[in-house]
């Protein structure tokens, strides 16, 4: 019975100790394209981030500690309830979310550089560029050339999809689109879109894919005539 009591004991002190941990990886991972992290670095920033939570709480743990002893549980309950939810869920997961946030900033060009010497930007979230440039969620118009010399023109956008398995990267462009001296011509007819294998890819052009504003159509237009 010791014995049951004392696994006990180190199961749920582990719990304590590692999950706010867990939580803050977990939430700062969230949607995280490319390969997971390796165990090393998984039990690393699980470390590091109960260590960061806990040092957080460490007045309220103390304070709560040291009524517990004197008082005992029983009179306690509440706050010991209200310590595991804020401590162990509710904090780590709030922060996990916003760093993971904060990770996307992009300007002013001084607090980027802060956020990569520290670990916390898109490229330490997304280390490979293949999964940053599709995680972006753009509408874009795509040149892609292959390892057998074609080049395939298509429309990469909301029912499109780019495979985030670096072990079988694939490419799929939701509609496939005719060419005209090197340039986007218009959309296959009836055209379904289009499967790519990422082992016959060799490189990949991107060109906005929002629809052009009134203005900018007509001066296109203008300039299409004098040509």
């Amino acid at each position: 019975m010791a014995v049951i009591s004392f696994f006990a004991a180190g199961i749920g002190a582990t719990i304590i100790l590692l999950m706010p941990g867990y939580l803050l990886s977990s939430a700062y991972s969230r949607n995280r394209r490319g390969p997971a992290p390796s165990e090393r670095e998984f039990i690393a920033s699980t470390a590091a981030g109960a260590i960061f939570v806990h040092l957080l709480a460490l007045p309220w743990t103390v304070r709560l500690v040291e009524q517990i002893v004197k008082d005992g549980p029983a009179g306690h309950a509440i706050e010991i309830g209200l310590w595991a939810a804020v401590v162990l869920v509710i904090v780590p997961t709030v922060l996990g979310a916003g760093l993971a946030l904060l990770a996307e900033v992009q300007s002013p060009a001084w607090l980027k550089t802060v956020l990569v010497r520290l670990g916390l930007s898109s490229v330490a979230r997304v280390p490979q560029a293949w999964d940053w440039v599709f995680s972006r969620g753009f509408p874009a118009y795509v040149r892609v050339h292959l390892s057998d010399g074609r080049t395939v023109y298509g429309l990469y956008s909301a029912r499109s999809f780019a495979s985030s398995d670096s072990g079988g990267r694939d490419l799929y462009l939701q509609q496939q689109w005719t060419e005209e001296q090197g340039w986007f011509a218009q959309p296959y007819p009836q055209s379904m879109g289009v499967w790519l294998s990422g082992d016959s890819i060799v490189s990949i052009e991107f060109f906005d894919g929002r629809p052009a504003e009134p203005e900018e159509r007509s001066l296109r237009e203008r300039a299409d005539r004098a040509d």
